[in-house]
């Protein structure tokens, strides 16, 4: 901290007095040492103060009762001692040093934490449950089991293979309490651990805790609603709006306050608390600098929050530290962030996730069949050419009767029925009006004089207009569908050249004439005949992993956050990277086994050739999927609610997708939007994946190479943020 916090003056009364009490010898063994604690939730203009400068002493080995009602900042204060919160002033040391310092094993395995809510994993039993503590904590088998059939029996627990959802209420809380047991800490921070907990049981715990206090000098801080109960404890403290009202042993704060009870010693210094309250002016700022009046006495008061603003004497000088504390806050997130992940935690956070998908099975092959339904839906439905298009026709020279020849009928023969059926009308006039209500695509007509005008065109080379308009077939399409309206006119034109053809041949004319002057020779990559299928593939298998991928992770991250499992973890000692890292390579079998399985349904049932290196395709699709991973893990580092996650992702598919080229060529683009698709986590992963399945490239090719780079970059990019967004939120 800053000279200019550590120079401020304490206000308090009460903390006065505190450490006049303090002995020399607890003074050299404090496990817990907190001094001039503010803590407030929000930004500078819109802040309010949950710890006004809170002093706390714990002594090696004390069992230190932490009383006070709901929303008084017991849970807050724990949170800071574990690392969990970051002060906005004052000074936390736990076991002799700063909480979350390098090597120091707060949060970690010298600490226990018993949260308020169960946070467990429902779906777990409790030897599972214990044993996933007991990896994080780098417990052997043995350990681990020993300590099981002590808190079994200690606790009346149920069998080990009980499941959690299976637990009462009560019964839950005594689970999440063998988890804060089981490592046998220095450091045991129990919030509320004997709520729901039966008399005879509770009167055991406390035993159990005087017992490890006393033998093993473990350093005990508990909170509880029941204010007589904390006469067990060596040490009480009575918190209330955030201020520590009296921090003494039960019996000198009895004696001091002429009470028989603590609940009449906290009634009465809440009464005190408020008196002063109310007397104290509102919206007083003190401008004296503190540095200038340090040989001046002491207010009595101590520093009042104004209950209208949750403002505080010392407003100014905590707007600097907030200002100051995301500094603070971004250096000690790249410290977690820097940390060597170690493979203990690792293995833990796997076996948890593994625990997880092997409750689930059915949900599991899901996931496996997710991407063949996906991409057999895509070859099913896109790509192929329309079939049966309905079409009305007005042959007005079968209507004659065929006065100049039946030529005509020779052309309609050309055109396949599978694409283009058409249905005859006697009166052109009902044939438009059926286009005109949507029962066709369009109107063939055909001029009552087009077989003598078609041999004057091609025999007789005759070229005037009403030569060329009678040997044409007309059409009035229906041009709302593009792809509709291009197959006709492809398939009418095609046909039209094949009868062209057949006619030049029976009169001893070269059919040739009828060619437009283009040769297509051999294609240097492809086929002559080519479909849509074919250059959208290869970017629909990239798009469905990585869309997939995020999926996997997105979700899960927050209703663990959600629940709290995720900040006992972290509690555990584990870092950002190595929950990250486990997640990770546990959905790597789950993406290889769909990443198989939709190749093999592309290419084999499907026909979607692979012209390059197999391996090679898959690889970059691999590569693509963890950078989806890493894109769910930075949305899930930054919502903090299911809806907000499906919102992020859902609404940032289309935008991706569009702009990448997967549904239409790039060069379609506008050219502001053709750049900006440069930048999508997609566009030149999927190029590279065309240049591989239909160019049959390799590494050696800067465009397929360049796909691995930047799938590479993004995947990076996206970890780190997501490293250090959750560091941040920590």
């Amino acid at each position: 901290m800053s000279d200019e916090i550590n120079s401020l003056p304490n206000t308090t009364h009460g903390n006065q007095a505190l450490l006049i009490n303090q002995s020399e010898n607890e003074a050299t063994d404090l496990a817990v040492c907190v001094e001039g604690a503010w803590k407030n939730y929000g930004y500078w203009w819109k802040s309010m103060t949950a710890l006004h400068d809170v002093t706390l002493h714990v002594p090696t080995g004390f069992i230190y009762g932490l009383l006070g009602p709901s929303g008084c900042g017991k849970t807050t204060l724990l949170r800071c001692l574990v690392g969990r919160l970051q002060l906005n002033r004052g000074e936390v040391t736990v076991l002799g040093q700063r909480p979350g310092a390098r090597g120091h094993q707060v949060p970690g395995r010298d600490v226990g934490f018993m949260p308020q809510e169960t946070a467990l994993y429902k779906d777990f039993s409790i030897s599972e449950m214990l044993h996933y503590f007991g990896h994080l904590h780098n417990m052997n088998r043995k350990d681990i089991l020993s300590r099981e059939k002590f808190l079994l029996s200690f606790l009346d627990l149920p069998s080990r293979t009980k499941k959690i959802t299976q637990l009462s209420g009560g019964q839950q809380r005594r689970v999440s309490l063998a988890c804060a047991l089981l490592q046998q800490p220095q450091l045991l921070l129990l919030d509320e651990p004997t709520v729901g907990v039966d008399p005879l049981l509770r009167e055991k715990i406390w035993s159990h805790l005087i017992h490890i206090s006393k033998t093993s000098r473990t350093t005990i801080i508990i909170t509880t609603h029941y204010i007589e109960e904390a006469r067990k404890a060596n040490r009480v403290g009575l918190m209330r709006s955030g201020r520590m009202l009296a921090e003494d042993e039960p019996t000198r704060l009895l004696a001091k306050y002429n009470q028989t009870s603590l609940e009449n010693v906290f009634l009465n210094l809440c009464r005190e608390d408020q008196n002063r309250v109310q007397q104290s002016p509102k919206n007083s700022i003190d401008k004296t600098d503190p540095t200038d009046n340090q040989d001046a006495p002491e207010t009595p008061h101590s520093p009042v929050l104004d209950l209208t603003t949750g403002e505080t004497p010392y407003s100014q000088i905590r707007r600097k530290e907030l200002v100051k504390n995301p500094v603070l806050r971004a250096r000690r997130a790249a410290v977690d962030c820097c940390i060597c992940p170690q493979m203990h935690k690792i293995y833990a956070s796997m076996v948890k996730d593994l625990t997880m998908i092997k409750r689930s099975i059915g949900f599991l092959i899901f996931q496996f069949f997710i991407p063949v339904v996906q991409i057999s839906l895509f070859c099913l439905c896109i790509g192929r050419d329309p079939q049966h298009i309905p079409m009305a026709l007005y042959n007005s020279e079968a209507v004659h009767g065929f006065p100049t020849g039946n030529l005509s009928l020779h052309l309609l023969n050309k055109i396949n029925p599978n694409q283009i059926h058409f249905q005859s009308f006697n009166e052109l006039n009902k044939a438009v009006d059926a286009v005109k209500e949507g029962h066709y695509w369009g109107v063939a007509v055909i001029r009552y004089n087009f077989s003598q005008a078609i041999k004057h065109k091609l025999i007789s080379m005759k070229t005037d207009p009403a030569t060329l308009n009678a040997s044409s077939i007309h059409l009035h399409l229906d041009m709302t569908n593009q792809q509709v309206s291009f197959v006709m006119q492809n398939v009418i034109l095609t046909s039209t050249q094949l009868f062209l053809k057949d006619i030049l041949a029976e009169h001893k004319v070269d059919p040739a004439l009828a060619d437009p002057p283009v040769i297509i020779e051999n294609p240097i990559y492809g086929a002559k005949v080519q479909n849509f299928l074919n250059f959208a593939a290869p970017g629909m298998m990239i798009s469905i992993i990585f869309f997939l991928a995020i999926g996997l992770t997105a979700l899960i991250f927050v209703v663990e956050k959600k629940e709290g499992l995720l900040e006992r973890s972290w509690i555990a000692g584990v870092t950002t990277v190595e929950v990250m890292l486990a997640h990770i390579i546990v959905k790597f079998f789950i993406q290889f086994i769909q990443i198989i399985l939709m190749i093999v349904f592309a290419d084999v049932i499907f026909q979607v050739k692979i012209e390059g290196p197999v391996i090679l395709a898959m690889a970059l699709i691999f590569i693509q999927g963890i950078c989806g991973m890493s894109y769910g893990l930075l949305i899930s580092a930054m919502c903090e609610q299911e809806v907000e996650v499906m919102e992020v992702a859902l609404g940032s598919v289309f935008p991706i997708l569009l702009s990448s080229g997967v549904i239409w060529p790039a060069e379609g683009m506008p050219p502001i939007m053709r750049f900006l698709s440069n930048f999508t986590p997609l566009t030149h992963v999927v190029e590279a994946m065309r240049c591989i399945v239909s160019r049959a490239w390799t590494l050696v090719y800067f465009k397929v190479w360049f796909g691995f780079v930047i799938s590479g970059a993004w995947t990076c990019g996206f970890f780190a943020l997501a490293a250090i967004l959750f560091a941040l939120r920590k």
